[in-house]
């Protein structure tokens, strides 16, 4: 292990040399490490860490933002001295999914570990710190708060060889102090990983439907065509441009060129379809996993990530993706080259080919899992960033690639859209904790500053049909609510004929006010006032070209009744956005419990 003291720039021993300089920042610096190899033989890198410290007492109570690994993960303010955390006695394979790494170091537990980036505040400071990795193509990284005077960071660098004579840069940290508001020091980070990552932020402003939230497994070619005529003949009231086909379709997990006996006229026919409907054709894969009973898996059982006994890596368990007894999904290894060449071609065929230039990339952690690679010298962001990139390559720029499910440094660059949060569900999710909309309401505010910085937020779809759902009223509109003020794509995921022109018009109304948040958004990404607040009141604020929208939600299960002053900066005039129109906001404004309101301010 090489060590440096605050000031030294060098070290070496071994045959290593450790490089570090530092560049100034508004409020901070920029820390950059090279690593060489000067020596004669090769040797493994565990990681390189850093001790910072945030200028805070060790004495004062503290609190820091615990961002979550991937698409689905959460991201939300901790206690710092928090150490335990609810997933420390979950099975493996959700740690797996949920963290950088199965078992945490002990001097980085997972209760007091963020992933990418943090900010720490502290009751007696008016300023707070910041520190977040630059980089992300080729390590994952983490920052820990243990206490409120210090923070360590880490570039977790896997075990990857380095041979004599090469050498590597590790991620670039970015640490300062600001007395801005949180949500606003992780808009500058993200527009400055943007900027170093080359981020796809043009796409258009998106709207679609999905099969997925209504029929699930259960989807059909039938079903799913019925649902394209509906939207053809529906458009004056459902304006989308994209259909896009889920899970469920295809032959086997891993086999996705294919399709089962619910789709007989196969994968170009319906995209065929779809397109004479004028509409874009889409379709989702987990292009980084195979089921036992996949042809990828039995033409090549040497395409895998494995683990120390050299089987194949789980990575997922879904009953419903498998006829094999055996019910668990399986990592395949984009550092393979002859796999990538598949995901090259694959992607070619299912854009250039089939005519599916709309691409739903899911599960994709799986290729970072930890586990045995064909190439040793990669990193898994190396290896998951591969896989991205052949698929690119064979899709083209033209196709609208979305990540979900996925280690976020790693895809900036690659997608164009990213999931921000959990799955929406057609119930609310008990407690603000259990699966549910609630969740994904809390992701889409807290991840909201990453719209057009990184990518196009995909906050996941609105659900509208009053029928066959668990969602009240003023949930179902809380959520839709939530999805137009992020300014974020819009999708629907009903089956059309439950639709009524209620349903109509709360889209209309969202996808009106989407688009005006989604025009002003590379200048400025809606932001929320609560980023740091544990609290059961939300509040997001978006920058239009006359002023500002706020969405304000009662996450709890009383009503709230809020004095509009207390919670939204001054203002000369204010007007409540309704379905019927805008009406002059009264001074005080009624919440039920899971419900939203926005307020457009001048």
């Amino acid at each position: 292990m090489l060590a440096l003291n605050r000031g030294q720039t060098r070290a070496e021993g071994g045959g290593i040399i450790l490089d570090v300089r530092e560049q100034p920042l508004e409020g901070g610096a920029v820390v950059r490490v090279a690593i060489a190899n000067r020596g004669s033989r090769a040797v493994r890198l565990d990681s390189v860490r850093y001790n910072l410290r945030t200028g805070f007492s060790a004495d004062t109570p503290a609190r820091f933002f615990k961002h979550g690994y991937q698409s689905w993960s959460a991201s939300y303010p901790v206690s710092v001295g928090t150490v335990a955390h609810r997933r420390d006695s979950a099975p493996p394979i959700v740690r797996l999914a949920h963290q950088s790494e199965v078992a945490r170091p002990t001097e980085a537990p997972e209760g007091a570990t963020s992933e990418l980036f943090t900010i720490v505040e502290s009751d007696a400071s008016p300023e707070r710190f910041f520190a977040g990795f630059l980089g992300a193509a080729n390590q994952l990284t983490t920052i820990t708060v243990k206490s409120p005077d210090w923070v360590s960071a880490r570039s977790l660098l896997d075990g990857a060889t380095l041979h004599p004579g090469q050498s590597c840069e590790v991620e670039p940290l970015a640490s300062w102090h600001s007395g801005q508001g949180a949500a606003r020091m992780a808009a500058r980070w993200a527009a400055m990983l943007g900027e170093s990552m080359a981020a796809r932020v043009g796409a258009t402003y998106q709207r679609g439907w999905c099969s997925w939230y209504h029929y699930f497994h259960a989807i059909t070619e039938d079903a799913l065509i019925s649902n394209v005529r509906s939207l053809e003949e529906m458009r004056s009231e459902f304006p989308v441009e994209v259909v896009q086909l889920d899970d469920g379709y295809q032959a086997a997990l891993g086999d996705w060129d294919r399709t089962n006996g619910k789709f007989p006229s196969g994968l170009k026919r319906i995209a065929d379809t779809i397109r004479a409907a004028g509409l874009a054709a889409g379709l989702w894969t987990a292009p980084f996993l195979a089921a036992r009973d996949s042809q990828i898996m039995r033409d090549h059982p040497d395409w895998f990530i494995t683990d120390n006994d050299g089987a194949p890596q789980r990575a997922a368990y879904n009953p419903n993706w498998t006829l094999h007894e055996d019910k668990f999904a399986y990592a395949l290894d984009p550092s393979e080259q002859a796999f990538a060449a598949h995901l090259e071609q694959l992607f070619r065929t299912i854009v250039h080919e089939f005519g599916y230039d709309y691409l739903k990339l899911d599960f994709l952690f799986a290729a970072g899992v930890e586990g045995l690679r064909h190439d040793p010298a990669l990193t898994r962001a190396e290896t998951l960033r591969r896989g991205l990139e052949a698929i690119r390559r064979g899709a083209g720029n033209g196709a609208f690639v979305l990540g979900c499910g996925c280690p976020l440094g790693p895809a900036v660059g690659i997608v164009d859209g990213m999931r921000i949060g959990p799955d929406v569900a057609p119930y609310w999710g008990a407690g603000g904790r259990e699966p549910g909309t609630a969740l994904a309401i809390d992701a889409i505010v807290a991840r909201s500053f990453m719209h057009r910085r990184l990518w196009l937020n995909d906050p996941d779809c609105v659900m509208l049909r009053a029928t066959e759902t668990r969602l009240s009223t003023d949930e179902r509109e809380a959520l839709a609510w939530t999805v137009a003020v992020s300014g974020g794509m819009l999708l629907i995921s009903d089956d059309m004929s439950l639709l009524n022109e209620e349903s109509a018009r709360l889209f209309r109304a969202v996808a009106r006010i989407g688009s005006e948040v989604d025009r002003t958004c590379l200048d400025e990404p809606p932001l929320t006032a609560t980023l740091m607040d544990s609290g059961d009141l939300k509040i997001l604020s978006a920058r239009t070209r006359d002023g500002f929208l706020h969405l304000l939600t009662n996450m709890s299960d009383r009503a709230r009744n809020i004095l509009l002053a207390e919670v939204l900066p001054a203002y000369a005039f204010a007007w409540t956005i309704e379905l019927e129109g805008e009406t002059n906001a009264a001074e005080r404004l009624e919440l039920p419990p899971h419900s939203a309101r926005i307020i457009r301010t001048k």
